[in-house]
């Protein structure tokens, strides 16, 4: 049986979001990985994890472990603005090993598989879409004479061309994949976003269901349209091992819209209570899915914090990216939620397609009167395999194609912006973005709710940390 490694690629916080804010990124469990490693455990597969970021990892040194410990097969995901970090890793390896056989999955590749073949000519294929299948088959595949022509859900390099094989369906029932195989994760490494954790204890990430039906144009839907999830059962028992393996007080419950579904989110609230799990929890989820009497249901089974996509705060520029809802019912929403006694991180973007400055304006105020414990604005960037992206592009609108420069936090990692609203400059939306966290955060009325939030030393340490932040970008 072949040896596989899967591999995160060595992608620092300092790149995604620039010297001074990367001390509030994230460094999270690629669950992922994870999973596909739990797949081919299964399986019987040898499987090991590197995940380069968490352990500070470099290129040379992932090729070198490549090279080492004789892998046949090497599974790497990455997003867009990986993508020379990705390439530059890939040839390392392939100098070193090139018998052995490179897939890559995840976001990007998924949007842009014949693409991503042709831009990075050292990959031997890629996996679209879901990979827990499409990395059994391919491992068994190459165990067994390495005809790949029957892995569903693969695109592959054949001499010089390139083969697209039937695609693979989406796995309707998720109890089905084994358990994510976290044991194979440098769990001590990961940390949430400061904003997202209730002082320094560990938070690791669960995921809960994948899939989203809605419209939005800068969502590309690498998981389909169709809402799957976990049942009950198997997320508590997850919980529990989880509790028992790690002691952990709180945890993140990963959905694309935790709350889409009601009648399942109030029976998992039940019987998280019913268990007694006792943790605190977070999650994502849109204005339009929740109502009273399921906020009260959150609230009492341990959630604390829900992190909503506001995105604009102009009717307008909401019905362009076809969010779905209008402003006065995301005053709504935030009203009731705040009722429940559930805090909010409330996501904005600026820069969308057609944006005037007085709406980039109108949405920094929005944000103000919202007031959510946290707010993020993003520059808005089109990502392959979304809406936005295929529009602009047929327009003629998209800037540069250089992938690695496709970031949203561009204001902060200085990077180049891919598409810029007509009559705007990059400038302009590079220093807007940092200046509505300063309009946000630096108001009386914050400074003092912060203040009296303070339980830790942890707590502490990361507001003056962005304090600092914002003082030195006036």
């Amino acid at each position: 049986m072949v040896k596989v490694l899967l591999v995160n690629p060595p992608y620092s916080l300092e790149q995604r979001y620039g010297g001074r804010m990367k001390s509030f990124g994230a460094v999270t469990e690629p669950m992922g990985l994870a999973y596909l490693a739990g797949s081919l455990q299964a399986s019987g597969f040898p499987v090991e994890i590197l995940d380069a970021p968490a352990v500070g990892a470099r290129a040379d040194a992932v090729a070198e472990r490549v090279s080492g410990s004789a892998f046949a097969l090497v599974g790497i995901t990455f997003l867009t603005p990986m993508f020379s970090i990705v390439a530059d890793l890939i040839r390392r390896i392939k100098a070193l090993c090139p018998t052995t056989h490179v897939v890559v999955g995840g976001p990007h590749p998924t949007a842009l598989p014949e693409r991503t073949l042709q831009e990075i000519p050292w990959i031997d294929s890629v996996c679209v879409g879901e990979g827990e299948g499409t990395i059994v088959d391919l491992a068994s595949a190459l165990s067994e004479g390495g005809d790949l022509s029957g892995v569903k859900g693969l695109v592959l390099r054949t001499g010089e061309a390139i083969t697209k094989n039937p695609p693979r369906p989406f796995e309707k029932n998720l109890d089905v994949l084994p358990k994510p195989a976290r044991h194979l994760l440098p769990l001590d490494s990961y940390r949430l976003t400061a904003s997202r954790t209730k002082g320094s204890a560990f938070c690791p990430t669960l995921i809960v269901a994948r899939g989203c039906p809605f419209n939005c144009q800068f969502c590309s839907h690498p998981f389909g349209r169709t809402f799957r999830h976990h049942s009950v059962e198997r997320i508590v028992e997850e919980l529990k091992d989880l509790k028992e393996s790690y002691g952990l007080s709180q945890v993140n419950l990963e959905a694309d819209t935790l709350t889409l579904n009601r009648k399942f989110l109030l029976e998992l609230c039940r019987a998280m209570i019913q268990e007694g799990l006792n943790l605190a929890w977070t999650c994502e989820s849109r204005v339009d899915t929740v109502d009273e009497e399921m906020l009260a249901a959150m609230r009492k089974a341990g959630c604390w914090q829900i992190s909503y996509g506001v995105e604009s705060g102009c009717e307008r520029l909401l019905g362009i990216i076809q969010k779905g809802v209008t402003r006065e019912q995301v005053r709504r929403t935030f009203a009731m939620t705040r009722k429940a006694g559930i805090t909010m991180r409330g996501f904005f973007m600026l820069g969308l397609p057609s944006e005037t400055p007085a709406e980039s304006r109108e949405t920094i105020e929005f944000a103000r009167r919202l007031d959510p414990l946290w707010a993020q604005f993003t520059v808005t960037v089109p990502y392959p395999g979304t809406p936005l992206f295929a529009s602009l592009d047929a327009e003629g609108k998209i800037r540069h194609y250089d992938w690695s420069q496709y970031n949203t936090w561009g204001g902060w990692a200085d990077t180049r912006l891919p598409y810029v609203p007509e009559g705007r400059s990059e400038e302009e939306l590079k220093h807007l973005q940092k200046k509505a966290l300063r309009l946000f955060y630096m108001r009386p009325a914050v400074a003092l709710r912060f203040v009296k939030s303070l339980t830790t030393l942890s707590d502490l340490k990361k507001y003056a940390r962005g304090l600092m932040v914002l003082l030195k970008t006036r």
